[in-house]
């Protein structure tokens, strides 16, 4: 048993056997390094429509999407719950009431079980980590900070605007409240290498987090990376290198967190860089293959046992 896998994670949540599935939402937000609250542009590698069906869908109203959504899914991948994720730009940047409101509409689905949300580290507030509070009481809510990376010379590359004291007081502020916390993490970013890494694995241990999202940094037309990656000014990673990060990292992470996803990708039709990163099922065969000839598994390196809590 090599690592933990987030589906398997929710089964013992109490959601039993059932076809779960996300279903994204458009909560009309932005984020703050958009708006010129701390800066212009946005991240430079982002484009919310190369990760997320919603980017599109902002004239619908919330049931609307989710009717939308959940039909999809229902028809194509047999899904017979949901989790509304709001995925789109910053999904806390808004005014509690607001926020309220939007999640509310989207749990009031019969179907929907629960709640997972993307937002920034610089986009909580004590009043926010009550409202998700009082909702994580009642229904599962998964809340997803973007880190990226612990060092803010890294993070000033990408234009996040937000620093790693920034994350920091986000996870203490929301420690111990009763939802769960996933941690958003990439590989690749200019000037980091393995170092890095590792570096930055080794710092989340100090909080209980629950999942993992980790992924290679990847070029989508029209960012303002992709001009840096055409010019000449950006190398991808290539894949074997990113294996061996990705184990690197995942040695570094308690087993108990799942993971919920160790690539990204993007439309074929805006994906510049590397095209490797499409390739789940493959990449999940090297990444444990990589494993077992290292012969560690998910927190090795923390010193944890290989459990039957991971799979192979």
């Amino acid at each position: 048993m090599l690592y933990n896998p987030y589906s398997e994670q929710l089964k013992t949540r109490g959601f039993g056997q059932e076809r779960i599935r996300k279903v994204t939402l458009n909560g009309g937000f932005t984020c703050p390094n958009l708006d010129g609250t701390k800066a212009r542009g946005g991240c430079t590698f982002c484009d919310n429509r190369s990760f997320s069906p919603s980017a599109g869908h902002r004239a619908l109203t919330i049931p609307e999407q989710l009717e939308s959504g959940i039909t999809y899914l229902r028809t194509h991948l047999r899904a017979k719950k949901f989790i509304a994720y709001f995925q789109t730009y910053s999904g806390t940047y808004a005014p509690v009431d607001k926020l309220r409101s939007l999640y509310m509409q989207a749990l009031a689905h019969p179907d929907v079980i629960g709640l997972a949300i993307g937002t920034r580290p610089d986009c909580i507030t004590p009043a926010i980590a009550d409202l998700l509070e009082e909702i994580g009481k009642r229904t599962y809510l998964s809340l997803e900070l973007g880190l990226q990376s612990v060092f803010d010379d890294s993070l000033e590359r990408v234009n996040r605007a937000h620093t790693f004291k920034d994350f920091s007081e986000a996870m203490d502020l929301c420690d111990g409240r009763g939802f769960d916390l996933c941690i958003h993490i990439i590989l690749g970013l200019p000037g980091e290498s393995a170092y890095h890494y590792r570096r930055t694995a080794c710092a989340l241990i100090r909080w209980k987090y629950h999942s993992l999202k980790i992924h290679p940094l990847h070029v989508v037309k029209g960012t303002v990376l992709a001009g840096q990656y055409l010019a000449g000014e950006y190398q991808p990673m290539e894949r074997g290198n990113y294996i061996h990060a990705l184990v690197d990292f995942l040695e570094r992470v308690p087993p108990s967190v799942g993971i919920q996803r160790f690539t990204g990708d993007a439309p074929e039709s805006m994906l510049l860089a590397p095209l490797w990163c499409r390739e789940k099922a493959s990449l999940q065969k090297d990444m444990l293959a990589e494993f077992q000839s290292r012969g560690t598994w998910q927190g090795h390196a923390l010193g944890f046992p290989q459990t039957d809590t991971l799979v192979a």
